[in-house]
């Protein structure tokens, strides 16, 4: 799925810089997601900010988290 998205990113003409990171940042995203899933808890994407906030992430550091997600999010509208 990751290999769609990275083929994806490219077409749309995304900087390099955010396609570098993308990828990386969605997988530790589902990875999270999957675990927390597993374990009956909250997985959605505010609750992965608030717990990279309580570790210690700056708002600022947050925003290209989201931006990374969002930009999986439409891969997934185009494609299903």
């Amino acid at each position: 799925m990751i290999a769609g998205f990275i083929v994806w990113l490219a077409r749309q003409r995304a900087p390099l810089l955010g396609r570098r990171h993308c990828p990386n940042t969605v997988e530790r995203f589902l990875r999270w997601q999957h675990l927390r899933r597993e374990q009956g808890a909250d997985h959605t994407e505010d609750a992965y900010c608030a717990e990279l906030s309580r570790g210690g992430a700056t708002s600022a550091e947050l925003v290209p988290i989201r931006a990374a997600i969002a930009q999986f999010r439409r891969y997934l509208q185009t494609t299903g």
